[in-house]
């Protein structure tokens, strides 16, 4: 009985060699297109960005380094949430899906390509991401790795100011692995407010203040998108794709929530919270809602993951691969479009 369910399971199963290539080789195949195409380069100074963005479009040699550096990041993101969910154990078993589904949320979106702002301000935050979940693992060391967690978000802030929504989303999933306490929240004010300490420092000396009051601005700049003048095939349609994945899984470890550990359970549902602020400030900030866009894939990657992997069956098999080409198919469709606009225009 136990050698047939073993059978089952490796023949039901989404961690295969098949799939890790399908998702990379994809993955692959949009970041050798955008370099192909230039998408994103030259690098240019946005909208309300912080002096520190401005001086990293400057030092930046050429286009095939900036690639490099928007590819390391995107891998070494995936690799922190690959190594907090298996360290931690959020999904029951030891699966790959995380790294590999995080690597296709992000390069299926040309509005990352090579490099923003957003880029190495959610590297920052996924530090920091990493830091928190780990504290409940080691709880001695709790003070340190909120400071720690707290020091990233202001260092992600001077590049991309509005990580600085999620410090609150953070003192929530302290409160939620029981290690908010007074210190511990000191910790968390103390670690940010270091950064800004150095920054205005910095500012005196050169006698220009423009480091606090461009960045700051910006996170003023709030309206819901306007709908009417996107498409909402083409711009849209992948957006409620992930969405609609992510309500699936959410619904379904609401369904099931007590077949996991009470551990378990305070990291989905902090994943939960994390992914629901994101797409509340997605919809928030209309001139932002692609970097915000970026940051929903973090926690996304491992619910849909969750999803996929906790319970096999042919089925939910099939259905994952039907979903995935789909998600392909728009996310091709999308950058097509996006091509051929630039094109002609």
């Amino acid at each position: 009985m136990k050698s047939k369910t073993f059978s089952y399971d490796r023949q039901y199963t989404i961690d295969t060699p098949l799939n890790y290539i399908l998702l990379l080789g994809v993955s692959l195949f949009f970041w050798i297109a955008g370099y192909m195409a230039s998408t994103g380069y030259p690098l240019y100074s946005e909208e309300g960005a912080t002096p520190l963005w401005n001086t990293v479009c400057r030092i930046l040699p050429n286009k095939t380094i900036t690639y490099l550096v928007g590819l390391f990041l995107t891998v070494g993101g995936a690799f922190l949430i690959y190594r907090a969910n298996y360290i931690l154990m959020i999904i029951r078993e030891k699966t790959l899906m995380p790294f590999f589904l995080y690597i296709l949320l992000i390069s299926t979106n040309l509005d990352f390509f090579p490099l923003k702002s957003t880029s190495l301000g959610i590297f920052c935050l996924i530090l920091a991401f990493y830091q928190l979940l780990t504290s409940y693992h080691d709880p001695a060391a709790a003070i340190q790795k909120v400071f720690n967690a707290a020091f990233f978000i202001g260092i992600g802030s001077l590049l991309w100011i509005h990580i600085l929504w999620f410090l609150p989303i953070f003192w929530l999933g302290m409160h939620n692995f029981k290690i908010l306490t007074l210190r511990t929240f000191l910790a968390s004010l103390v670690g940010t407010g270091v950064i800004y300490w150095f920054l205005l420092g910095w500012c005196v000396w050169q006698r220009d203040y423009t480091s606090f009051g461009i960045p700051f601005a910006s996170l003023l700049k709030t309206g819901l998108p306007d709908l009417l003048t996107r498409s909402l095939l083409v711009d849209w349609l992948p957006i409620l794709f992930i969405a609609m994945l992510t309500i699936i899984s959410i619904v379904h470890i609401l369904l099931h929530e007590y077949e996991d550990s009470l551990r378990t359970r305070r990291f989905l549902s902090f994943l939960i919270i994390f992914s629901a602020a994101s797409f509340a400030l997605f919809l928030l900030y209309r001139q932002s809602s692609n970097e915000f866009l970026g940051i929903i894939c973090m926690p996304v990657s491992i619910l849909i993951s969750h999803f996929f992997t906790v319970k096999k069956g042919k089925k939910k098999i099939r259905l994952y691969y039907v979903l995935i080409l789909l998600f392909i198919f728009l996310s091709f469709l999308r950058s097509s479009w996006t091509f051929l606009s630039n094109t002609v225009i």
